[in-house]
């Protein structure tokens, strides 16, 4: 029965039942809206339960199936786990408090179930590996991106701290202080409204208030504007775009991957083909009897021979 079960759960049809269970699990949390009537609160309250319980018994089938150790090797079986666990961690947690900021985040764990289509679609899948296995470059570029932000906020402050304040106000986007400063460092680097003119009520563009702040280009403005075109250079045209190479290097790391899978998956074919156009014989049989007659079919035609 357990090889069976074993069987059953590597079959397409089941394949193709945890994703359209996806697929509606998905649409359940996509149609939640604020006031919404009470009859879709109920329901999907009750699906919420339903879904639940059809998750656990895949979990449960499989790790019966393929036994608790084999189970767990899987990072997607574990990385299933964990969001099972959190959905009934959720279920619990809304009985005892109705609504807080924690209920929010577990409720965020249901958008995780998505992610179970990757285990079934192998270049999705194999794409995840790769930038998974990427982490650690990623990681290590994320904290030098930190760094250069940090600076540059400190450095805004030491030449921009008080200046952007100007008759018609303080812009949201300056150097005053520390936390403003990074998010304005930030902005700067995403490309939004750092260089553009200003025109009529529109005065947030950054690189224009530090020159004003400095009097214009009259002033000293034109020197100023120098951090913010070795800003842009260093940190928008240069480290972002390492990120571009490292999402590039392991797409083609992925489509390499799932060439040679799928090259593997042909190879599986055609010696099951094999196993089944020779005939099976009781008793011994002397190998050097076959030999190969014919090639007008994609497998080669086998016959054995009196020797």
């Amino acid at each position: 029965f357990r090889f069976w079960i074993r069987h059953s759960v590597k079959t397409q049809g089941f394949y193709w039942f945890v994703i359209v269970l996806v697929f509606l699990n998905t649409i359940c949390t996509a149609v939640e809206h604020y006031n919404q009537p009470t009859y879709l609160t109920k329901f999907l309250y009750i699906a919420e339960f339903v879904f639940l319980g059809l998750f656990m018994m895949e979990m449960f089938i499989k790790m019966y199936a393929l036994g608790p150790r084999i189970y767990f090797e899987s990072s997607f079986n574990r990385f299933d786990c964990v969001v099972i666990c959190g959905s009934i961690f959720e279920v619990i947690w809304t009985e005892v408090k109705q609504a807080s900021f924690g209920l929010s985040v577990l409720r965020a764990l249901r958008l995780l179930r998505i992610f179970k289509v990757t285990k079934y679609w192998a270049s999705l899948r194999n794409l995840v590996i790769s930038l998974l296995n990427s982490m650690r470059s990623i990681i290590s570029l994320l904290f030098l991106l930190f760094l250069f932000i940090l600076i540059f906020a400190l450095l805004g402050m030491q030449l921009f701290g008080g200046q952007f304040n100007f008759e018609e106000g303080t812009p949201p986007t300056n150097f005053n202080t520390f936390p403003i400063a990074l998010l304005t460092v930030f902005q700067i680097l995403t490309g939004e409204d750092w260089n553009e003119i200003l025109t009529g009520e529109d005065w947030n563009e950054v690189m224009y208030q530090g020159i004003r702040s400095q009097r214009g280009n009259r002033g000293d403005g034109m020197i100023y504007s120098l951090y913010f075109i070795i800003l842009v250079l260093f940190g928008n045209y240069t480290l972002l775009n390492v990120f571009l190479a490292i999402a590039v290097d392991n797409l083609a790391n992925a489509q390499e991957l799932t060439a040679a899978e799928e090259e593997q998956e042909e190879e599986d074919k055609e010696l099951c083909t094999l196993r089944n156009v020779v005939p099976r014989f009781e008793g011994s049989v002397n190998p050097a009897g076959w030999f190969v007659t014919s090639y007008s079919s994609p497998m080669a035609s086998l016959v054995l021979t009196d020797s």
